[in-house]
């Protein structure tokens, strides 16, 4: 996914502290999370910019499986940069040896339901492609039983926008548990 994309589908309203803290990653289209395990993202303030820009720690956790131990927790670090000019529009940049690998990400689907002052219990974003992964797009949720309505508007959404149509396809839920099916979004929402 271009920048330019990433810039277009961005909300312009977007309240950094209200995404703070654990989120699951629920439904995705990144191949990676195709034999990984509950995939979580944790969001912490990592400091403030002088322009008032937020930069956020970003740390990714899931359980990879290895040859004779099974499902083992492992991580990623990150921070990410707000941009400039548009609230929800952010710049991850990999930690220790991963400094060098940079993405550009958006959030593309916000809360609207929740009150202002608290905090946002669904996200997506659509982030772009590094050397170690593609493109895609992520569905993240406080809890991995988000309402049905929410889903329901993300697919809508994802069916109507004309950047997100070819972006959000071959979506697919995340596991849980060692499973063989992988069980695809748009298989499981109700109209």
């Amino acid at each position: 996914m271009s920048t330019k994309e990433i810039d277009a589908v961005s909300v312009d309203e977007f309240d950094p502290n209200r995404a703070l803290g654990l989120w699951h990653i629920l439904a995705t289209n990144l191949n990676m999370w195709k034999d990984r395990l509950t995939p979580t993202i944790t969001y912490s303030i990592h400091d403030r910019l002088p322009d008032g820009r937020v930069r956020l720690d970003d740390l990714v956790e899931y359980y990879t499986r290895r040859p004779f131990s099974g499902f083992v927790p492992t991580s990623v670090k990150g921070i990410d940069t707000q941009n400039e000019t548009k609230a929800g529009r952010f710049q991850w940049q990999g930690n220790g040896v991963l400094k060098l690998i940079r993405s550009d990400f958006g959030f593309i689907f916000v809360d609207d339901e929740t009150p202002s002052n608290e905090p946002y219990q669904w996200v997506a974003t659509m982030f772009g492609s590094t050397l170690f992964t593609s493109c895609g797009i992520d569905l993240m949720t406080r809890t991995r039983q988000p309402p049905t309505h929410v889903l329901n508007r993300f697919v809508q959404l994802c069916r109507e926008h004309p950047i997100l149509k070819s972006k959000s396809a071959n979506m697919f839920y995340t596991k849980e548990k060692n499973e063989d099916q992988i069980y695809f979004i748009r298989d499981l929402q109700t109209d």
